[in-house]
């Protein structure tokens, strides 16, 4: 077990392999562990990294770091004390939008991000949402306008300071004592501003077992695997997260990603929707060479375990030099437009 200390809460973490740099990050089911098959894989020709995001695996349970901007900045935090410049990211679920937030902050330390079963739900009225201001660009160019990139900085501020607030008040205490959250103070919070929320009505009122159950049969030897976290995991840090969802903004956040990107989802997803047409064509739309969709017909919410060619998946895109040359374009055909 390997741990480091960060703003004095205990960060654990695995690693494998030598050679560039990927950071594995897990969903709101399971942690580190599950990701063990994919860092055999890529230790040959990569250092691999797995981290426990806050109130997850063996890393602290802090509540009120539970935040999404919180952990995002614990990933900052973990690539700094580690003196890693840049590495590719891969993220699932919770992980793939801690990676996409990431990304969008740090686009020079993320040079291409896997999103595997991010939360990308489609919305009213998504056909006629007008995009933030974007220079459609080469991947790696800085494309996000100043205007768009303001706005997202004041509003997720204010909404994380007025949630974080009630939820000290709530439980009288800024701390991860013991006790859950009240779900109907969390919905209260999801609803509190002018955003569309179908995560919190997904995973808000729902236990880790509860959405284990849902992911994967009982009967199963991959739910013995992954129920092993179970204990592990803090629902807390499941609800706060799922109350501060804006799927607007995730999918505007998708949309401006600079970087290389590919986004893998089972399409027997029994946890997070797949994205529908619509979804795929509003982050696609002008970006056929920075981001390639890949749905996986009969898989479900975690590819990297019920799919048997994930890794050779995942490791074509890391090596390919641009979505142009890469031969999972025509090996995996694309949905048709």
């Amino acid at each position: 077990m390997s741990a480091i200390s960060i703003d004095n809460e205990l960060i654990h973490y695995e690693v494998l392999g030598r050679g560039r740099p990927v950071i594995l990050l897990h969903s709101w089911v399971g942690s580190w562990r599950y990701w063990v098959p994919t860092m055999q894989n890529l230790q040959l020709k990569y250092r691999v990294y797995a981290v426990d995001l806050h109130g997850f695996g063996d890393t602290g349970k802090t509540g009120r770091k539970y935040s999404i901007d919180n952990q995002v900045d614990l990933l900052a935090a973990f690539m700094k004390a580690m003196a890693i410049p840049k590495a590719a990211i891969i993220g699932h679920g919770l992980g793939a939008w801690v990676a996409m937030k990431f990304a969008r902050l740090y686009p020079d330390q993320a040079p291409r991000i896997v999103l595997v079963s991010p939360p990308f739900f489609d919305m009213p009225g998504l056909n006629k949402r007008v995009r933030p201001g974007r220079m459609v660009a080469a991947p790696q160019e800085k494309a996000i306008s100043a205007e768009a990139s303001i706005e997202a900085t004041i509003m997720n501020s204010t909404m994380r300071a007025a949630m974080l607030e009630r939820l000290r008040a709530s439980k009288g205490s800024d701390s991860g004592d013991d006790g859950l959250i009240p779900a109907e103070l969390l919905q209260s919070a999801a609803q509190s501003s002018p955003r569309y929320n179908p995560l919190f009505s997904v995973l808000g009122r729902s236990t880790p077992e509860d959405l284990l159950q849902r992911c994967v049969k009982r009967s199963s030897s991959l739910y013995e695997k992954l129920a092993v976290d179970l204990p592990k995991t803090d629902p807390d840090a499941i609800r706060v997260t799922a109350s501060e969802y804006d799927c607007g903004r995730v999918l505007d956040d998708a949309w401006l990603l600079p970087m290389l990107t590919l986004v893998i989802h089972g399409q027997d997803d029994d946890l997070i929707e797949p994205p529908s047409e619509a979804v795929w064509d509003y982050i696609t739309y002008q970006k056929e060479d920075a981001l390639l969709p890949i749905p996986l017909p009969g898989v479900g919410h975690f590819p990297m375990l019920e799919y048997e060619r994930f890794n050779r998946l995942v490791t074509d895109f890391l090596e390919a030099a641009d979505l142009s040359t890469l031969e999972i374009k025509e090996q995996w055909k694309r949905r048709s437009r």
